[in-house]
């Protein structure tokens, strides 16, 4: 293939607004001749610590005080999210995957791949086979990056409004990707300071801490049009046909939190534990015309209409990534008009935030 050849590479250039490169190895019409079903799984087997990474990422950095801004205050801060891969989430088994019996191992007995954040190195050889068990062709899956983090950069202004509530917004305006797509951000939260309603009037002295409920959204969405000239077309035919290939993304999560803090002069240390939920909605479409059958002495043109098929919209994932309890332990540092943040959390993946801002009052 060309420049996009692989499913792996397609679909991993939502990666690219988090400054990845692209993993491609195999090839795309190779995968698709097993069928939507087969590609279907094996991509999502392979981008799956992707998924989960990227919605642990987004679901974290909305706070790190209890305590809520005054009216008019305001922050912005810039910072980025590492959530680490954990080493059962850097491989997958090809025989757990269900496939079928078109889309074999050549060597049954190496049966693990790498996924997306798994070893920089090829994974298993496969072979696809038509209706008559005849060898259609073969190709190893796809390496990993040998990165073991998913990044999730945002950027993010508070304001407080009144009653001890303050709100955030997380926004950047359609990026385009220079080839590679468009990427587009927006979240929202809310933070409400609970601590007065606990003991009216009494609260300093009987609980020397500041305590809030949080809850944040945060989507991200992603579109990338296949040039022409890139676009997975195997009947010559029909080369110059615009088969309207292009991937349609929206990664989204949410967040409830209750928070507990303590101002120490410049310095804010916090804790907090609360649930969080992902989901995924990515779509590989268009229609992708792929030789599905092997050359045979009746039939031995390349142009058989019989070794072509056009699979339409071949790969859609819509699914729920994470779905769990988090915690996290953090700071804030105010330095006159600047702010230095910092959180680990601990959930289905542990995350590491870190950022800076500037800001306005308390």
């Amino acid at each position: 293939m060309r420049k996009l050849n692989s499913l792996k590479s397609i679909l991993t250039l939502t990666i690219i607004g988090f400054s990845f490169h692209s993993f491609a190895q195999g090839d795309v019409s190779a995968l698709i001749k097993s069928g939507p079903a087969d590609a279907a799984k094996l991509a999502n087997a392979y981008l799956n610590p992707f998924f989960k990474g990227l919605g642990f990422g987004m679901n974290s950095g909305w706070y790190n005080s209890a305590k809520a801004k005054n009216l008019g205050k305001f922050d912005i801060r810039i910072q980025g999210t590492a959530a680490f891969v954990p080493e059962s989430d850097q491989t997958f088994n090809f025989n757990a995957l269900g496939l079928s019996n078109k889309t074999r191992l050549r060597n049954p007995n190496s049966t693990l791949s790498p996924t997306a954040f798994g070893a920089n190195s090829p994974g298993p050889e496969v072979v696809l086979y038509d209706n008559n068990n005849q060898e259609v062709s073969s190709f190893n899956l796809p390496d990993g990056s040998g990165i073991k983090f998913v990044p999730s950069p945002q950027i993010q202004v508070t304001v407080g409004l009144i009653k001890n509530t303050d709100v955030s917004l997380r926004y950047s305006p359609k990026l385009e990707l220079g080839g590679f797509g468009s990427l587009q951000v927006i979240g929202f939260g809310i933070k409400h300071e609970i601590t007065e309603l606990l003991l009216p009037g009494k609260t300093e002295k009987v609980i020397p801490v500041d305590i809030a409920v949080a809850f944040g959204y945060n989507q991200t969405t992603y579109d990338y049009k296949v040039a022409l000239a890139d676009q997975v077309n195997d009947d010559p035919s029909r080369r110059n046909t615009d088969l309207n290939q292009r991937i349609e993304g929206k990664f989204s999560g949410y967040t409830f939190d209750a928070i507990i803090s303590k101002k120490l002069l410049f310095f804010t240390p916090f804790l907090s534990v609360g649930y969080n939920t992902a989901k995924t909605e990515l779509g590989l479409l268009g229609q992708y015309i792929v030789k599905t059958a092997a050359p045979t002495l009746a039939n031995p043109l390349p142009n058989s209409p019989d070794k072509f098929t056009t699979f339409t919209d071949p790969v859609k994932f819509d699914q729920k990534d994470i779905s769990g309890i988090r915690s996290s332990v953090g700071f804030s540092l105010h330095l006159a008009i600047f702010r230095l943040y910092g959180a680990y959390s601990i959930g289905e993946y542990s995350a590491f935030t870190g950022g800076i801002g500037i800001g306005i009052g308390k």
